[in-house]
């Protein structure tokens, strides 16, 4: 009797395989990516292109080159948005992964937004074979597990280097900080980008993977918990997806590192680099998730070279922020024995390489410009003389003076406002108060992004002035006039706070509370300031706050100094005439003169 051999067996079994697949109906099913990126002995999850659910009800089945198939669940992972309160760095909301069975009759207008992903257990023999999704081939590119990377470090020495790259993250220090703590818990709640609260807690360490199964290293004595203790097939999907961004992240890092040690560390200092705002330590690395994608799908690449790899690498570093600058202040300091304003920047640079840097600034006026060594990583504030314009009666408009900052090969340009603001009939407006600034919004220098607050926690308010019309006594019977809008409104955590007189020195700083409490936070001990007058009213959506100023919130020059800052119940921050950075102690100021108030003019 004639047996037919092992691989005569091998073909008739793909014949059959085919033959079954051809009678069966087709799956019109598919990945939404052409390339499959495949990690030796990992699970490989997969984004799906559906254009009939109903195909899901009986699994998503595929099958690699030798014949072996595998049927997997289909799972709809959607993002619940968050309505997040204003924060340094936001977490868009949470995801879940939902079962075909549990989701199919929801609409998809109703769902989360997401997409089908399935699990495919693929075996480690498997490695150098393809995908097939119905009688489409997917090439697989596989990748090395990775911590095959350390094997490659061939000697002694090296492989010790290695392993002290591995080791590069957070000090304990920074990572107690509270913006960079949540910033960790946020990422961590996050399967796309878990592999971020490693890097940052742990430095991403191929060797500590296997034990620690994507949960998070302690920060201080607290652990972060995942929020994926059940065991459910939905969150082992999520987990498996934290593990494969994970392991891309592990892949890449070790790839570079083998090639170019120094753009290696210096993508690790990127992702992961913080600076000191003060006392506070902020995080200021790369949060564009779109665009590491695109990094990370690019380096992984099996069409590019390591020089391709690494110049790839290099240029992605060539596009982060060298510095950024942000004005703090506009007119809460006077340069002593001038009528001068000194405006203070904030600004930080952000070297690619250890050392100071030299910064230029260049403005109208000043006789030469300004030179000012500045550190890394860390704020500095630099102020800037500023001769004060005089506004048109005709033409009633802010002037503002633009001032140039350059270092190295950057360069940004800003706005002063280098005029006092006349108080005029009817009222000046003061607000709205704007939200403090973000990440982002700082390091792509965009001032009004993320500034303005929500509707229902917007602050807004008038300066006028209530006594008989007169120039005798232009410093008296002025009011301010507030609107704080709110959820609950007349919680007592809820407090509006005015400061008067010059920065850093104010003559007073008054809190007050919808109960109308009033409390002095700061004061001038040269200068005996009464508390103001305050009535205040609490309606269904909003408090009120209406605050008779005293004569002496006026300089000797007729001057007032204001700044107004709130920080709602919920602990949402915003400020005026300035956004304000967290930690930073007191908002800017604007310079107000009341003496045209009173003044009519013919239309």
């Amino acid at each position: 009797m004639h047996h037919p051999m092992p691989h005569q067996l091998v073909a008739m079994m793909l014949a059959v395989i085919t033959l079954i697949s051809g009678l069966a109906p087709a799956q019109d099913i598919r990945p939404i990516t052409d390339r499959l990126d495949a990690i030796v002995s990992y699970p490989l999850v997969i984004s799906l292109s559906v254009e009939d659910e109903d195909q899901l009800r009986r699994g998503v089945t595929t099958r690699i080159d030798d014949g072996r198939t595998f049927t997997s669940q289909p799972f709809w992972v959607g993002l619940t948005p968050y309505r997040s309160l204003p924060s340094w760095t936001r977490m868009p909301g949470q995801w879940e992964a939902t079962a075909y069975r549990d989701i199919r009759d929801t609409p998809i207008a109703q769902r989360p937004p997401g997409s089908w992903f399935i699990l495919v257990p693929l075996p480690i023999d498997a490695v150098g074979q393809g995908l097939w999704f119905g009688e489409t081939r997917y090439e697989l590119n596989w990748l090395p597990d990775p911590e095959r990377a350390l094997l490659e470090a061939d000697t002694a020495e090296h492989t010790r280097d290695f392993a002290q790259f591995w080791s590069i993250h957070l000090d304990s220090q920074a990572l107690n900080d509270p913006s960079v703590r949540t910033a960790v818990e946020q990422y961590h709640r996050n399967p796309f980008q878990n592999w971020r609260s490693r890097l940052l807690t742990d430095g991403l360490d191929p060797d500590r993977t296997r034990a620690r199964e994507t949960h998070a290293q302690s920060i201080t004595t607290e652990s972060i918990e995942l929020e994926l203790q059940a065991q459910t097939p939905g969150n082992d999907l999520l987990a498996a997806i934290a593990r494969q961004q994970e392991a891309r992240w592990q892949i890449i890092l070790g790839r570079i590192w083998l090639i170019d040690p120094d753009t290696a560390q210096r993508m690790k200092l990127a992702l992961t680099r913080t600076a000191r705002f003060g006392d506070r330590i902020l995080p200021l690395w790369n949060a564009d998730s779109t665009e590491l994608s695109r990094l990370a799908h690019d380096l992984l690449s099996p069409f590019v070279g390591d020089d391709t790899r690494v110049l790839r690498a290099k240029a992605w570093l060539e596009t982060q922020p060298r510095a950024l600058a942000w004005i703090i202040d506009d007119q809460g300091t006077l340069e002593a024995g001038t009528s001068r304003f000194l405006p203070s920047l904030g600004v930080i640079s952000l070297p690619s390489e250890p050392g100071s840097s030299l910064l230029r600034i260049d403005a109208r006026g000043l006789e030469a410009p300004i030179l000012e060594t500045i550190p890394p990583d860390r704020l500095q504030e630099i102020q800037i003389p500023i001769e004060p314009r005089d506004i048109s009666p005709t033409n009633p408009q802010i002037v503002t003076e633009r001032v140039d900052l350059r270092l190295g090969r950057w360069g940004q340009s800003h706005e002063l406002i280098a005029s006092r603001v006349p108080a005029g009939a009817p009222f000046v407006r003061v607000g709205p108060l704007l939200a403090d600034w973000t990440m982002p919004s700082l390091l792509n220098n965009r001032p009004l992004e993320h500034a303005t607050v929500t509707p229902d926690r917007a602050t807004s308010g008038i300066l006028w002035r209530t006594s008989t019309p007169g120039r005798k006594n232009p410093k008296s019977g002025w009011r301010l006039f507030f609107e704080c809008a709110a959820p609950n409104p007349g919680q007592r955590d809820d407090t509006l706070t005015i400061w008067i007189g010059p920065r850093d020195y104010p003559t007073a700083a008054w809190r007050i509370r919808p109960d109308g409490l009033v409390e002095t936070v700061r004061s001038n001990a040269s200068v005996i300031v009464p508390q103001p007058s305050v009535e205040t009213r609490i309606l269904q959506d909003r408090w009120i706050a209406q605050i008779d100023l005293p004569d002496i919130v006026f300089d000797q020059d007729g001057h007032l100094m204001l700044g107004i800052e709130r920080s709602d119940a919920n602990g949402v921050h915003s400020a005026w005439p300035r956004r304000m950075f967290p930690g930073q102690a007191e908002p800017g100021r604007l310079m107000i003169t009341p003496d045209r108030f009173d003044n009519l003019r013919l239309p």
